[in-house]
C-alpha cells in the first residue's frame, strides 16, 4: 500500500521522497509518509541508501516466503492435514547483510561491523493445538520455577519454619528460597523436555523444521537472541504485517539460481 496520499496531488512522487512506490514505501507507508522514518532521514543519497538496505535484505528471502504466514493453515502441525490457523507465532531472525558498522565502544569509536545487518521478526501461522503445545513448555520451564518460589516464601511465613531455620544460621530463610528455586528450575526443565520429545511427533517446536524456514537458515539467516538455540516466541491473534516481500516486483528466476542461493554456505 503507498503512502502517496499526504504528498497531495499533481506531485511526482519520486522528486518528493526517492523510496516512494517501492518496496520499502509499501513496508513502511502503513500510516503516511509523517509517520515514515525515512522521512526523517536529510538527504537523498540516504534515503536511497535506506531502499538499497532493504532490497538487499528482500534478496536474501525465499520469494514465496509469504506462505508462512498467508496459507490459513498451521505451520507446525506435522500431520498430513494441518489444523485451521487460529493466530500467528512471531520471532526475530537476523541476517549479517546489509554491512553496517558502529563504534567499537557503546557506538562510539572505531568503527567495526556489525553482526547484524538486516533484523526481522517474522509471523508464522499457528493452530490452536499447536499453541497450546507451546504454552505448556514455557509454563513448566517459567511457571514451575515462580512456583516453587512462591511456596518457598510460604514456608517462611509459618514460624515452625522460620524460627528453626533463623535460629540455626541466620541466612538459612533465604537459602531455603534460593534452594527452592533451584528445584522448580531443574524439575521445569526436565518436565518441558520430556514434553517437547513426546510433543515434537505432532508439533514443530524446532522451528527449523519448517520449510521456509530452512531455507531462510540455509541462506544465512539466523535466530536472534536464543535460548538452547531457539529464539523466544511470542503469540498475537492480528497480524504484525500484511505482507514481507511483495510478488509485483519479484523478478523471474530460474531454479538452478535458487536451488544455488539455497546452498550457499554465507
Amino acid at each position: 500500500m503507498s503512502n502517496m496520499n499526504q504528498t497531495g496531488q499533481g506531485s511526482d512522487p519520486k522528486k518528493m521522497c526517492p523510496i516512494a512506490d517501492s518496496e520499502l514505501c509499501e513496508w513502511l507507508g502503513r500510516n503516511g509518509c509523517y509517520q515514515c522514518y525515512i522521512s526523517t532521514l536529510k538527504t537523498p543519497e540516504a534515503k536511497e541508501k535506506a531502499l538499497s538496505n532493504w532490497k538487499t535484505t528482500l534478496s536474501y528471502l525465499p520469494n514465496n516466503i509469504d506462505e508462512l504466514h498467508s496459507t490459513g493453515k498451521c505451520q507446525f502441525c506435522k500431520s498430513e492435514e494441518p489444523e485451521e490457523m487460529d493466530g500467528y507465532a512471531t520471532f526475530e531472525i537476523a541476517h549479517s547483510e546489509p554491512y553496517a558498522e558502529k563504534g567499537l565502544i557503546f557506538g562510539l569509536g572505531k568503527k567495526v561491523r556489525t553482526p547484524v545487518g538486516s533484523l526481522l521478526t517474522m509471523q508464522v501461522s499457528i493452530g490452536k493445538e499447536c499453541r497450546k503445545a507451546f504454552r505448556r513448555i514455557d509454563f513448566m520451564q517459567m511457571g514451575i520455577l515462580i512456583l516453587f518460589v512462591i511456596a518457598g516464601f510460604v514456608l517462611l511465613m509459618i514460624p515452625q519454619i522460620s524460627g528453626p531455620l533463623a535460629n540455626w544460621f541466620v541466612f538459612m530463610p533465604y537459602l531455603l528460597v534460593i534452594l527452592m528455586g533451584l528445584a522448580g528450575y531443574f524439575l521445569g526443565k526436565n518436565m518441558a523436555a520430556a514434553y517437547e520429545k513426546k510433543i515434537a511427533k505432532k508439533v514443530r517446536i524446532d522451528l527449523r523444521e519448517i520449510k521456509l524456514i530452512k531455507q531462510m537458515l540455509d541462506r544465512g539467516w539466523f535466530f536472534f537472541q536464543t535460548t538452547n538455540g531457539m529464539p523466544r516466541v511470542f503469540f498475537s491473534k492480528k497480524k504484525t504485517y500484511e505482507c514481507l516481500k511483495p510478488q509485483r516486483n519479484l523478478e523471474i528466476e530460474e531454479d538452478e539460481d535458487e536451488e544455488t542461493l539455497d546452498n550457499m554456505n554465507i
